[in-house]
């Protein structure tokens, strides 16, 4: 479903009118170096997360090029003139991430910088076919948290070449392929508390048939407010944005907008501490002393029936080189 394919970076040299608003949060080294300003060594952030790293040539030199390393393996290179990326990377998953920068100067210095961070939430990661025949739902995850719009994915192992995979939700096809042993879709569940059987079945060469079943309940929204044709339930997030850049001291404002029945709370955390609460759909509060770092925001709010609203974002706090 998701792999290295959906990085997407920005560089100063090549989209800084598209960065501009960003690229100022993250400063160049004041001498002569390469820093990430985020995530920040140490920290635990929700998936997608965006890396920010920066670069300062010596006096009367310029950036040659940089190489980003995730865990030893390269996922990003920038080529002369570039000061620094800002990289959403989609195939950065759930678990540890070793992340190193490296970028050389006109004069022949290499500078380095480096994080390791963990990651959570809604990066699954890669799935794996079965080590023997049958059908291997893996995405969503066991005890993963998700919403009622949410990637599911499935492999195949046969006794033979699988020659077809179906996906079924409560018994009614949303897709099916004729090759390849992997199957990935967005599922668009009802917004209400409601069980939905997600059925997978598979055929190989031989014929055989291979079914698996897996239970997916849309007990809450995992994701923010909008309109795109229909307007769908959730939280509008007024500020902060995902990745802003804030101080010790900062100001919270979301709302649970477009939803069917009265809200009746709201909390947000920052990691797993409730920093602000409210018994209605707005939550608007001077946060104080948070802690320095990328740290994960979680606001929910609960209504009336029980169906509940949640997002997730990472923000970073006091955050500079």
């Amino acid at each position: 479903m998701k792999s290295a394919l959906q990085r997407f970076a920005l560089t100063l040299a090549s989209l800084f009118f598209l960065a501009a608003a960003a690229w100022s949060q993250c400063n160049n080294p004041s001498s002569p170096g390469a820093v990430i300003c985020t995530p920040t060594d140490g920290s635990t952030v929700v998936y997608d997360n965006e890396v920010s790293a920066r670069f300062t040539p010596a006096s009367g030199a310029t950036i040659t090029g940089f190489v980003v390393y995730d865990n030893g393996v390269v996922i990003d290179k920038g080529g002369p003139g570039d000061a620094g990326l800002n990289m959403y990377d989609g195939g950065m998953y759930n678990g540890s991430h070793d992340v190193v920068v490296k970028a050389k100067d006109s004069a022949g210095n290499v500078y380095q910088a480096s994080s390791k961070f963990s990651v959570t939430g809604q990066g699954y990661g890669p799935c794996p076919a079965p080590s023997s025949p049958g059908v291997n739902i893996c995405n969503p995850p066991a005890g993963g948290v998700y919403g009622v719009d949410l990637t599911v994915g499935a492999a195949a192992t046969g006794e033979s070449a699988i020659t077809n995979m179906s996906f079924y939700l409560d018994g009614k096809l949303l897709t099916s392929q004729s090759s390849g042993s992997y199957i990935g879709l967005f599922v668009d569940l009802a917004k209400q508390s409601t069980p939905y059987l997600l059925t997978v079945k598979a055929t190989d060469n031989s014929g055989h048939t291979y079914t698996a079943n897996k239970s997916l309940n849309a007990d809450y929204t995992y994701e923010q407010y909008s309109c795109f044709y229909t307007c769908t339930p959730g939280i509008n997030i007024v500020t902060p944005v995902s990745g802003a850049y804030v101080a010790n001291t900062f100001n919270l404002d979301m709302q649970i907008v477009d939803n069917p029945n009265p809200i009746k709370s709201m909390k947000a955390y920052i990691d797993d501490s409730v920093v602000a609460t409210s018994e209605n759909g707005n939550l608007q509060q001077e946060i104080k002393d948070a802690p320095n770092g990328t740290h994960i925001l979680t606001v929910e709010g609960w209504d009336t029936e029980g169906i509940e609203y949640r997002i997730q974002e990472n923000i970073n706090i006091n955050v500079s080189e």
